[in-house]
């Protein structure tokens, strides 16, 4: 492409990127208060463009980079999140810091935008780390508390172990395939450059292993969870909302990447792995937080149960020209931006108030808060019943795609009990999330007033808590508009595993365009093409 061509097809970055400087430069004026409106007007504005941009039709942008389907979905979630985490976050930091703080929201938000555009290992790595390091950041100057101080140093140094790991993996992968190079365009088909015969060797296997222990860092997953709940307890409710989401979403992209250069046919070993740590975090999670009586302790464990929920549509895979009930990357992608507006907005509500001039975090806390601020105990209700699964919100379609798709696999693959298995330890799990989802809801609506709750964070803060609500109950009754994208998204990342033309991702392309009522169809027809070129 020509410089034209890839400065707008990457403009959603470079928008973020000078935001991102913008806010820096203003935090060290006298004008620091203008940090938070530019940081949302930047994050608005990249959303825009990203709506209004299409799918270029051979991908590639810059050496590294690729851009896809996927990449689009990415953008459009994270920069519509990201305006949310930029409201929540309003008045968190103290004024003389205040765009620094903006600063390395806006960055955190560009490396999930480049993890999702990335084809190349080393540009991966670095945009999983430019998600990472400015959250290290964050946690400290979130609050000026010796529990962030500390939350930041454990979660430093644990991020940099994670990410030495990851290195070690990649350099794995690359010593097995010979490039870093994730796909390549040759003449009209997109190949694999990571797997280049039909099995997957030892250094293979043991890079895809290492790769895998470093992501779980960034998703939460066991064993490497035991982070969590002190970081998000040490953190400010704000910054600990945008933790459950952002790495985590930049962590299951980079997952996704590199299973798809796999051909997601992974090893007996490997899937068993996944299985293993899946029935442990969702397990593991969701045990811990019955202990709990701090709100951001019980949430933090909550956030690792949804790991494991999340794991098993990775196990199922992406189908091609299937919605997530039946596709797993697809459930995947839906429940991950339902999951993101629900934990944002439960850690929202506890940003809200104040008890006697220290943050509400324990269930007693909240006791009452129902009689003082009836708008914000239902929106919070409606968040803490979405994460149970309880319909009418999105939560509770969330889980059935999930869990639906492991049902999906045929009766000859080898996983195919195993993960029925699977979706029933999660049903169990999510019996078991109700308890202290439950208790929660009961200290708002049920609990005697301790002490009075004062009101803090401003109008801001308070939208965004509405803005996380309001979509979980639209999602239940118009799922389809998301369903679209997601089913997009995920067959070209299906597509593009094998073998593939222009023409397939042109009529794949099709589908963003295409009315509700035919999308599937189209998306049909799109499989149908694909599955003609690859098997002549």
């Amino acid at each position: 492409m020509i410089w034209n061509d890839w400065l707008v097809a990457l403009a959603p970055e470079w928008i973020l990127l000078v935001g991102a400087c913008l806010s820096l430069a203003v935090g060290v004026t006298r004008v620091s208060k203008w940090a938070s409106p530019i940081a949302l007007a930047t994050v608005v504005a990249a959303l825009i463009v990203a709506i209004r941009l299409d799918v270029p039709r051979n991908g590639d942008v810059l050496p590294g980079l690729w851009l896809t389907s996927l990449t689009f979905y990415v953008r459009w979630i994270t920069l519509g999140l990201g305006s949310l985490i930029v409201l929540v976050n309003w008045h968190q930091p103290a004024a003389n810091e205040r765009g620094e703080y903006m600063s390395m929201i806006l960055f955190s938000l560009l490396g999930v935008l480049l993890t999702a555009s990335a084809n190349d290992l080393v540009v991966l790595f670095l945009a999983i780390e430019l998600v990472s390091i400015p959250t290290y950041v964050l946690v400290a100057l979130s609050r000026e508390d010796a529990r962030a101080s500390e939350a930041a140093v454990k979660y430093f140094f644990l991020g940099a172990l994670s990410a030495a790991i990851l290195a070690y993996g990649i350099s794995f992968l690359y010593g097995a395939a010979g490039t870093t190079t994730i796909h390549r365009l040759v003449g009209d088909t997109v190949q694999s450059t990571l797997r280049t015969n039909g099995a997957i060797g030892v250094p293979m296997l043991i890079g895809l292993i290492l790769v895998f222990a470093g992501l779980s860092f960034k998703v939460a997953a066991v064993p490497f969870h035991a982070y969590a709940a002190d970081v998000y307890e040490g953190a400010a409710s704000p910054v600990t909302g945008m933790l459950g989401f952002v790495p985590k979403l930049a962590g299951f992209v980079a997952l996704c990447k590199i299973l798809t250069a796999l051909d997601w046919n992974l090893p007996s070993e490997v899937n068993w792995m996944l299985w293993i740590v899946a029935a442990a975090t969702m397990t593991v999670g969701n045990v811990l937080a019955l202990l709990q009586k701090n709100v951001k302790r019980m949430l933090a464990y909550s956030s690792i149960a949804h790991t494991g929920y999340m794991l098993i549509a990775v196990l199922v895979g992406p189908v091609a020209g299937q919605g997530p009930m039946r596709d797993g990357v697809a459930a995947l992608l839906f429940y991950i931006v339902v999951y993101g507006a629900m934990n944002l907005g439960a850690f929202a509500l506890l940003a809200c108030f104040k008890t006697n001039g220290r943050d509400v975090e324990t269930l007693d806390d909240l006791g009452g808060l129902a009689r003082r601020a009836p708008a914000s105990a239902l929106a919070l209700a409606i968040c803490i019943f979405s994460l149970m699964g309880f319909p009418p919100t999105a939560g509770f379609l969330g889980k059935l795609y999930i869990f639906s798709s492991a049902f999906s696999l045929q009766p000859n693959h080898p996983m195919h009990g195993p993960l029925i298995a699977l979706a029933i330890i999660g049903v169990a799990n999510t019996v078991i999330g109700a308890a202290y989802y439950l208790r929660i809801v009961a200290a708002v609506y049920m609990g005697g007033e301790t002490d009075t709750a004062t009101p803090v964070g401003g109008r801001p803060v308070r939208w965004g808590l509405a803005l996380c609500s309001l979509p979980l109950l639209v999602l239940f009754a118009w799922p389809t508009g998301l369903t679209t994208q997601v089913r997009t998204a995920t067959t070209i990342l299906h597509h593009s595993i094998r073998t593939g033309s222009r023409r397939v991702a042109a009529a794949i392309d099709s589908v963003r365009t295409a009315p509700t009522d035919v999308a599937p169809a189209t998306v049909s027809q799109a499989a149908a093409t694909y599955e003609h070129h690859a098997n002549p």
